[in-house]
């Protein structure tokens, strides 16, 4: 019955110690993108192509186009809520998976 306690232990310590591997990779990731690489988090939006109707009139196709800043300023504030979502799932991963680590491989190592 012991030897089920040991595999417990070690099994759970293998996953949570895989978890903070995946978690820190992509708080590094992000960090390299952010700091040193930042045209790695570049995507160009394809360009948007307006439907003009021939009774329209030229104040009418202007306003059926939307404004390339707006589609600037669109891209950004995803690219931002994108970050932060994935820094945020990052540092949770971390939070959870260290210390259930820590834990489970103090006990290994005891019982060993």
């Amino acid at each position: 019955m012991a030897w089920i306690k040991k595999v417990y232990l070690y099994l759970v310590s293998l996953i949570s110690l895989v978890m903070v591997i995946f978690a820190a990779t992509m708080l590094i990731n992000m960090g390299l993108k952010a700091w040193i690489f930042k045209a790695a988090d570049y995507y160009p939006a394809y360009p948007v192509t307006c439907i003009q109707t021939p009774d329209s009139t030229s104040a009418d196709k202007t306003q059926a186009c939307p404004d390339q800043q707006q589609q600037d300023e669109y891209q950004k504030a995803a690219n931002k809520s994108t970050k932060e979502r994935q820094a945020a799932q990052s540092i949770a991963l971390l939070i959870v998976a260290l210390p259930v680590f820590i834990y489970h491989w103090k006990l290994a190592r005891k019982e060993a």
